[in-house]
């Protein structure tokens, strides 16, 4: 009697079980055991750490000034999750999984909206494209609240992928999106879903109903009541804040030309950020444009063009922006996945194992460079980015890398064999590069992006009390880091205070501006070289 050959294959699409996990590997790995990094991440702990500190629930504050760029949803789960979870993981690690518990709720929810816009077997393939799109791997491991208002805007399509057959149901959670998203993001979360649920009746005839417009009323009643709850208490508890946070609002959400000049940078920056989902979105809307006018297709085809225009005509011109246009895209996507002609579906599953194992090529290309300083080139810039990197401990994590680096090359050939087997192995093949570049990268880019050393640096410096301290082009960034990592707050330069401390920052080689000459420096610290330079000065005031 003969053994039959053991043979292991993974479903495509991947569901249930073997989704849950992998969906928990990508959003747990990297995103805890690591100090905060500059940028987001540290800029959005601010607000956190000032409510665990005693600050205010309602109005976002970074060092104890309030802080006008966004609403208080993510920062009130992040607080929240510190406080349950601080017995176990540091305040920066805990506050951060309210970035995992967003992204699992906004992958969730468009699954569920494409399943009930699609049917059941675009619920999964929905979910996998939108953990193999290139712009949401970074943002899903960081401290982000653009994640929660997406996660309102899933819902809300959820809601409304349900509206004609459920109206109640279905106007509730659309209701609950809208305010979801409202309070994450503000004007921008209700311009990303109310002009989609007001367009939905027209867009569907069957929800041309009495029944279908009493669920929407009552969605819309649920969301302006949570949303004038909140502003009503910060109103109340802060009347001039709000008035500036509204005023910020208007100013943010007020369309402009500005991106105009940079056209060319803003279509290279949506084509890497929204791929592969706007190549099977396009084919999803060309291959049923004889019914574009059926909610299955207009309904995420006009929320993509309100998110395109709106983060393309509002606010910088910068990654986490680009966020709102995912879900729609990720619907379309799952939309047209399922029809993709074999020749197309083989070369989308094709290119996608390629090209992971090409970006896992060069992961390890810049490992070698840092470690062994070959390619020679490449060694030099690394070396530029951080000189004073100390190397060392590389071995556990090079075995580790090296096991992540054959399941990235043997997983997909396991995959089985079917029209949405691309999906599956985009997000295999995602989720398999930022473990293998988290296991190589991640001491370089703790080195590179931490402020702790300068902060704790700095605090020795000034003593333990140094009175009050000014500061020009301290960032919100710079003023987080401090308050969090040594409890240092600064004034505004122009602020009528007399202090004897001034705190400068340059960043990039530009050239800092001119301190008048009453001040003399007593402190500097230069963290990282090239484009990525900063420079941090102290100076006392005789």
């Amino acid at each position: 009697m003969s053994l039959a050959p053991f043979r292991f294959s993974l479903p495509a699409p991947l569901v249930g079980r073997p989704l849950a996990a992998l969906l928990a590997i990508y959003l747990l790995v990297g995103t805890t055991g690591h100090l905060p990094w500059r940028g987001d991440d540290l800029t959005h702990l601010g607000p956190i750490h000032a409510i665990l500190q005693g600050g205010s629930w309602l109005m976002p504050e970074i060092a104890g000034e309030t802080y006008l760029g966004a609403a208080p949803l993510y920062y009130w789960v992040g607080a929240l999750l510190a406080k349950l979870l601080g017995w176990l993981l540091p305040v920066h690690d805990a506050a951060r999984l309210a970035t995992s518990l967003f992204c699992a709720a906004t992958l969730y929810w468009t699954g569920l909206a494409a399943r009930r816009l699609y049917g059941e077997a675009s619920f999964a393939p929905a979910i996998l494209l939108g953990m193999g799109s290139l712009g949401l791997v970074v943002h899903a491991h960081e401290t982000q609240p653009q994640l929660a208002q997406i996660a309102g805007m899933a819902l809300c399509f959820a809601g409304l992928g349900e509206i004609s057959e459920h109206p109640r149901r279905g106007g509730i959670q659309a209701g609950l999106g809208v305010a979801l998203a409202f309070l994450a993001s503000g004007l921008s979360g209700l311009a990303l879903t109310l002009p989609v649920i007001f367009l939905t009746p027209l867009l569907c005839p069957r929800c041309r109903n009495p029944i279908v417009a009493r669920g929407i009323a009552t969605g819309l009643g649920i969301a302006l009541m949570i949303s004038g709850l909140w502003l009503t208490a910060a109103a109340y508890s802060h009347p001039g804040e709000v008035t500036l946070w509204w005023r910020e609002e208007l100013l943010s959400t007020t369309p402009h030309a500005s991106h105009v000049s940079e056209l060319g940078k803003l279509v290279q920056l949506f084509g890497w950020f929204a791929w592969p989902l706007w190549p099977i979105a396009g084919w999803a809307v060309w291959r049923n444009r004889q019914a574009i006018a059926s909610p299955q297709l207009a309904l995420p085809l006009m929320a993509s063009i309100i998110a395109v225009v709106l983060v393309t005509s509002t606010g910088g011109l910068r990654t986490a922006g680009l966020l709102p246009v995912l879900p729609p895209l990720c619907l379309l996507a799952a939309f047209g996945v399922t029809s993709l002609r074999r020749g197309a579906a083989n070369a989308f599953d094709w290119f996608g194992v390629m090209a992971f194992i090409f970006f896992g090529i060069v992961v390890w290309l810049g490992w070698s460079a840092l470690h062994f300083s070959w390619p020679p080139g490449l060694a030099r810039q690394v070396a530029r980015m951080a000189p004073d990197f100390q190397h060392g401990g590389w071995v556990s994590g090079a075995l580790v890398g090296l096991a992540l680096s054959l399941l990235l090359v043997l997983l997909p050939l396991c995959t089985q064999r079917s029209v949405q087997r691309g999906a599956t192995n985009w997000a295999l093949g995602m989720t398999l590069l930022w473990c293998l570049a988290v296991t190589l990268w991640q001491p370089w880019f703790a080195h590179t992006k931490n402020y702790q050393p300068l902060a704790s640096e700095l605090s020795q410096t000034i003593g333990p009390q140094p009175g009050c301290i000014k500061r020009r082009n301290v960032g919100d960034t710079q003023r987080a880091a401090l308050d969090y990592f040594a409890n240092i707050r600064t004034l505004p330069y122009d602020s009528e205070e007399d202090c004897r401390l001034l705190l400068t920052y340059t960043a990039g080689g530009v050239a800092s501006r001119s301190v008048p000459p009453e001040w003399h420096v007593m402190w500097e610290r230069r963290l990282g070289g090239g484009r990525k330079a900063e420079t941090f000065k102290l100076y006392r005031r005789d």
